[in-house]
């Protein structure tokens, strides 16, 4: 189950270059689809609603729902828009490694709060994940353009925000329940997006062929909702720690279905940064997961 859903994740960069290929730009992709995965986000907070979230005050659970709207508008706000806005420029089979990242972030950012250095094997992992992120992306290639450097600039970014709502996540589920969390931080996310489109394109010039809309569809249903559901049932049915190493399938199954269904080529060294950067998150993951 979470192998599926790992893939299904996966697949969210094909679906918007194929939407890219139909005209559409990242603006459009990043807004309607935030708004469209809203209700459903609404049911996973019905379907995984806590009865067992202990009672606060009215004024912590006031400050917790303030941080997941910052922790929502930041990652699936601002992070998506910078995500979709990179996929014009650099290939999707580069795009899911640089945004596998995120670990190496949030051990930087966990290392700084708590004033503790990474053990050696934490910073071998990180050593290994940067080259491989590297080799991925052909950043010792001096022929890439400027675009191609700012479009990594913007993956890497998106994976810093990630790193920060991975951590706060990891505070307030305990207290709000994943549900809850979960719909306040996308629907954060879907108004920053909906205020933004109108800013920049406004809702009432969308006209969209039935091909787009469709595939704007599987994208919400297929690499947004359906995906977090697997992966939320998968972490409850097999625990967190199984279900983050088998989620290291992303990166390589982006890869695959970029070669086979978009023709992009990888070569050798594409390859071997992938592997890199797998080793080293699944290491990160396992000294991470480990009780202390």
């Amino acid at each position: 189950m979470v192998a599926i859903g790992a893939v299904l994740l996966a697949a969210k960069g094909l679906f918007a270059k194929a939407l890219y290929g139909m005209g559409l730009s990242f603006h459009d992709v990043a807004a309607i689809r935030s708004v469209l995965a809203v209700p459903g986000f609404a049911l996973l907070a019905w379907l995984y609603r806590s009865k067992t979230i202990a009672e606060r005050d009215s004024t912590s659970r006031r400050k917790d729902l303030l941080l997941a709207l910052f922790a929502g508008f930041l990652c699936y706000y601002l992070g998506a828009l910078a995500n979709f806005y990179a996929l014009t420029i650099i290939d999707a089979s580069v795009e899911r490694p640089l945004l596998f990242a995120y670990p190496i972030f949030v051990v930087i950012i966990t290392t700084v709060v708590t004033r503790q250095p990474p053990s050696a094997r934490v910073l071998l992992a990180l050593l290994l994940t940067t080259l491989g992120v590297v080799l991925v992306t052909g950043a010792l290639n001096a022929r890439l353009s400027a675009s191609q450097w700012s479009g990594m600039a913007w993956i890497l970014f998106c994976s810093l925000s990630i790193a920060i709502y991975t951590l706060i996540s990891g505070e307030l589920t305990q207290r709000l329940g994943s549900g809850l969390f979960t719909l306040t931080a996308m629907t954060a996310a879907a108004a920053g997006m909906a205020v933004h489109y109108q800013i920049f394109a406004g809702w009432e010039n969308v006209d969209l062929s039935v091909p787009a809309w469709w595939t704007l569809a599987a994208l919400v249903v297929f690499s947004t909702v359906l995906p977090l559901f697997l992966m939320a049932e998968g972490v409850r049915r097999v625990g967190a720690s199984r279900a983050s190493l088998i989620s290291t399938l992303g990166p390589p199954a982006t890869a695959i279905m970029a070669q086979e269904l978009t023709g992009e080529i990888l070569a050798p060294a594409q390859w071997l940064g992938i592997a890199l950067v797998l080793i080293g998150v699944i290491a990160l993951e396992v000294r991470r997961q480990r009780p202390t």
